[in-house]
């Protein structure tokens, strides 16, 4: 009896035992299996991400390589327009100087060839802005998604007054279907951190302008241009349009031609003299300045830097740039990633 007992007291104890290490074996062997699941998540989801990054370096690369072509457009345009002009200067002298008419009808012929070259090449031009805002619209869903895609501007003045004396301006970028290049190369801009530490530098009546231009809080030898440059993002790679995206005022649009990286805020309703065919000043008269996004929030804040004083001169630069300390990509009221 005395035995029996014994033996179920060994029993007893040894299920005691038993039972708590063959739990701690299961949950071994589930953490093993969780951690490994885990790891096999976070392999696939880094091929997948370096794989879309690829793809959209590679798309960068192409549009980098178009902006060369586009160049190369503009200039051979432009020697085509000078061999018109300087043709038909030489038929306009040669009406009093008794030339052959066989010889005015090869200066004609020889024209029309040219403008025939001329159509050719406003037909590739077409052809390769759209083709530049396929691939802008493609890296731009893949990078941003669909949108409304919204930026943050922390702006400071130079006050005195011993504070930061800060304010936040937020803008909503045009839609991914009417402005696909423009809105994809200022989300690049801003991504990479291009306008921190920039400036609103030019206070006109109609425009407020900002750009790689220092100010008070600026480093020595900041070269904020070479930083856009370097980063091939300086320019965009043409003048981007929609009527659905008008100079209206509080409208943001890149200033030059080909614009960028300046940008400026219009104060008034700039439709007239930034819309198609406002600006004489440039080759092509009938292009735009590109119009890529509207201030939705921070207009006090916009309005200040309009009423800053300037300096004397045409230009309008102001006595005291404002600081850009940064722009941040905003979605669904959070940061971008």
């Amino acid at each position: 009896m005395v035995s029996c007992g014994i033996f179920m007291a060994i029993i007893f104890v040894a299920a005691y035992l038993l039972v708590p290490h063959y739990k701690r074996v299961v949950l071994d062997h589930h953490l093993i299996e969780q951690d490994k699941i885990l790891r096999e998540q976070e392999m696939d989801l880094s091929i997948r991400f370096d794989s879309k990054i690829a793809e959209l370096q590679k798309e960068n690369k192409e549009l980098h390589k178009k902006i060369v072509n586009e160049k190369e457009l503009i200039i051979l345009n432009q020697q085509l327009k000078d061999e018109k002009k300087r043709l038909e200067f030489q038929m306009k002298d040669m009406g009093g100087g008794g030339y052959s008419k066989e010889l005015q009808q090869k200066y004609e012929s020889h024209i029309e060839k040219l403008n025939r070259s001329n159509g050719l090449l406003t037909t590739y031009k077409k052809k390769m802005q759209e083709s530049i805002q396929f691939l802008s619209k493609t890296a731009l869903i893949e990078r941003y998604g669909l949108g409304p895609h919204f930026v943050e501007m922390l702006v400071q003045f130079d006050s005195h007054q011993g504070r930061n004396d800060q304010g936040v301006i937020t803008v909503e970028l045009a839609s991914v279907e009417d402005m696909p290049h423009a809105v994809y190369w200022f989300l690049e801009q801003v991504r990479r951190k291009l306008y921190d530490g920039c400036s609103f530098h030019r206070n006109a009546a109609h425009v407020v302008q900002a750009g790689p231009a220092s100010n008070f809080l600026s480093p020595p030898n900041a070269q904020l241009p070479k930083r856009f440059k370097d980063a091939g993002f300086d320019n965009i790679l043409f003048q981007e349009y929609s009527d659905k995206s008008p100079h209206e005022k509080f409208s943001l649009g890149y200033s030059g031609r080909p614009g960028g990286p300046d940008f400026y805020i219009s104060m008034a309703d700039n439709s007239r003299i930034h819309g198609p065919g406002g600006q004489d000043i440039f080759e092509d008269s009938a292009e735009a300045d590109t119009c890529f996004a509207k201030v939705v929030g921070g207009f006090d804040i916009v309005e200040r830097i309009h009423k800053s004083p300037v300096k004397k001169g045409d230009y309008h630069a102001m006595e005291s740039n404002i600081a850009i300390v940064s722009m941040t990509i905003k979605e669904n009221g959070k940061q971008h990633q």
